[in-house]
């Protein structure tokens, strides 16, 4: 049973589990509030021409800080009014994190949003009380290879439009019913409430912290169990869309047939039959190498997934704890990465997060995000949050509530799903992993004399990205890491960026480590330097619009351990990073800094 106490933690780099610098060049910036109704188109938004700095940051500081990224819960009653949520200074200072509940969490119907799959609380039933799968591992294959089983295909289109035939009827297991869980939970159509009355309700989404994978891992397997029911085939498995693979890096072409129920319109049709860019952006327009041919993209493409994958440590993988009251949200390489490319590159219904769950190769594409959690944990040995120490036990008793193929309203905990096996369900591995080869290697056409020593930047934050403009700033290395020769793989370095954000826009920018100013269009991601891309998939859309969305504080790490190790660096005091904006009008980086994770 989850514990009814709380942990209140300072809002300090020992409580995000990373340990800052002896001595940080830059300061964070300054913290605004105030409210924004911000309605979200349904496309995302390329950036602009391009506004002045202090309009940038002006605009910000009229959007509200977005509270409670993440959620509060116990077992037990619940008293948020000490936190004294409507006083900055206290907001900001704090870091709650308990166990969320259905219990502490509910739907808002609003702004033409109904709340999906209503339930009362009574006919509630534990999944871990339910029978355990019986008979073989359902196997989930790759989308592209199972075009040429006809028999798997028409069963999977049946399902489909037998769950689309139920939208009328009020069914859980619509298919409606079914895209509208991902718009609740995604759009901030939840929210974190408590027992007492006089406690102030805080956004909630499953997105921007260690949730995002155990959550969308819940919601896909239910979704799977819905049309194995009603096909009445026990043994179905949905097809992942292995986009991590050179042969599966395009749109599954049985998405891609118009008389069938797992087709959208809405796609971008420029990208439907081309092979896809996990770099999507006007390269050119970034002084960064663009390629020419599919094959330099399969390429680049396996490096962003290397990058993703080869973490350290959960907090890297997986983002960071759930914390309410205003301190940033923190997605990990999963989220960030490659999920979110993907996201943006089908773009139409895909492309923004109310929405998402309408095309049915949402359902594939999470199917491979999962894999992604998979064969981290199994083929490459790494370990999911253990202990209290770390927030462990927390994560575990996070649970929700979800329909399954029965009609019945079960609540299944993070424990429950933390192996794939005991959900009665793998992955068929046909194809060579080989982006674990794709270890990037140090760019050979940069001229390394040409370099200035590493000095302490002036750049003073927070500042204002813009494209076409690249930032400069200098960070000094933990003293433990440089005296070292570099850092480990228990407590490895990252390098932390915090940002603020709309939500409602496509953003993105790149991260470059250690490359001589001018020389940027010399590097790209198949080189170390790069160090990798911050990416926003944007809210809204969806029958809500967007609702009262303010400011998006987050906090993204690149990992560095690697990077330092093949750059020869490790005994260097300090390291020079370029940002490069690629898209986004309100974006603004408050901070810039080197850490020490474990």
């Amino acid at each position: 049973m989850a514990s009814s106490s709380f942990i209140v933690l300072p809002s300090t780099a020992a409580a995000s589990a990373c340990l800052p610098p002896r001595k940080p060049v830059a300061g964070a910036g300054k913290q605004g509030r105030s409210r924004l109704l911000c309605k979200c188109e349904a496309t995302s938004r390329g950036a602009g021409t391009g506004d002045d700095d202090d309009l940038v940051l002006r605009r910000l500081d009229r959007r509200d800080v977005l509270l409670g990224l993440t959620g509060v819960g116990a077992t037990g009653a619940i008293n948020l009014g000490g936190l004294a949520l409507a006083t900055d200074d206290a907001v900001l200072a704090t870091c709650v994190t308990v166990p969320v509940t259905d219990k502490v969490i509910r739907c808002v119907s609003a702004d033409g949003f109904q709340c999906p799959g209503v339930y009362r609380p009574e006919d509630v039933v534990d999944f871990s009380a339910l029978p355990p799968p019986n008979g073989p591992l359902r196997v989930r294959r790759p989308a592209h290879l199972v075009a040429a089983d006809a028999e798997y295909v028409r069963k999977y289109e049946a399902g489909v439009r037998m769950m689309r035939d139920l939208d009328a009827s009020g069914d859980p297991r619509s298919f409606k019913s079914q895209a509208a869980i991902h718009e609740a939970y995604c759009n901030f159509h939840y929210k974190v409430t408590a027992a007492a009355s006089r406690t102030p309700e805080i956004d909630f989404d499953v997105h921007f912290s260690s949730i995002f994978a155990p959550w969308h891992r819940m919601y896909i397997y239910f979704f799977e169990r819905i049309i194995g029911e009603l096909i009445g085939d026990s043994t179905f498995a949905l097809p992942y869309w292995n986009w991590d693979a050179p042969d599966g890096m395009m749109l599954p072409p049985i998405f891609n047939n118009a008389s069938s129920p797992l087709y959208d319109a809405n796609r971008d049709q420029a990208h439907v039959t081309a092979v896809m860019d996990l770099n999507k952006g006007p390269g050119a327009e970034n002084d960064l190498p663009l390629c020419t041919d599919d094959a330099c993209v399969k390429e680049n493409n396996l490096s962003v997934i290397y990058r993703q994958m080869a973490v350290d440590t959960a907090l890297q993988f997986h983002g960071n704890k759930f914390c309410a009251g205003g301190t940033p949200g923190s997605p990990g390489s999963l989220e960030n990465a490659a999920h979110t490319a993907v996201h943006i590159w089908v773009g139409g219904d895909m492309g923004v997060l109310g929405t998402a769950g309408r095309d049915p190769v949402f359902y594939s594409h999470h199917a491979n995000v999962d894999r992604m959690w998979h064969l981290w944990t199994t083929a490459l040995g790494n370990d999911d949050f253990l202990g209290t120490g770390t927030g462990g036990d927390d994560w575990r008793d996070t649970s929700f509530v979800f329909y399954d193929e029965k009609r019945r309203p079960v609540r299944i905990s993070v424990r429950d799903v933390l192996d794939a096996g005991r959900l009665g369900y793998t992955y068929e591995e046909k194809e060579t992993l080989e982006w674990l080869d794709k270890r990037p290697k140090p760019a050979t056409g940069i001229d390394r004399s040409a370099a200035q020593p590493g000095v302490p930047a002036a750049l003073s934050f927070p500042v204002a990205l813009k494209k076409g403009r690249k930032e400069y700033v200098t960070v000094e290395r933990p003293e433990e890491a440089w005296a070292s020769g570099g850092s480990s793989k228990k407590a490895p370095e990252v390098l932390v960026v915090d940002v603020t954000i709309d939500p409602c826009e496509y953003a993105k920018f790149d991260v470059l480590v250690n490359v001589p100013k001018g020389q940027e269009a010399r590097v790209g991601p198949q080189d170390t330097e790069f160090a990798g891309s911050f990416e926003n998939l944007p809210h809204g859309g969806g029958d809500g619009g967007g609702r009262g969305m303010g400011r998006l504080k987050l906090t993204y790490r690149f990992a560095l351990r690697e990077l330092v190790e093949d750059l020869g660096c490790g005994q260097d005091r300090r390291l020079d990073v370029t940002l490069v904006p690629r898209a986004g009008e309100m974006v603004v980086v408050d901070a810039v800094r080197v850490e020490l994770c474990n």
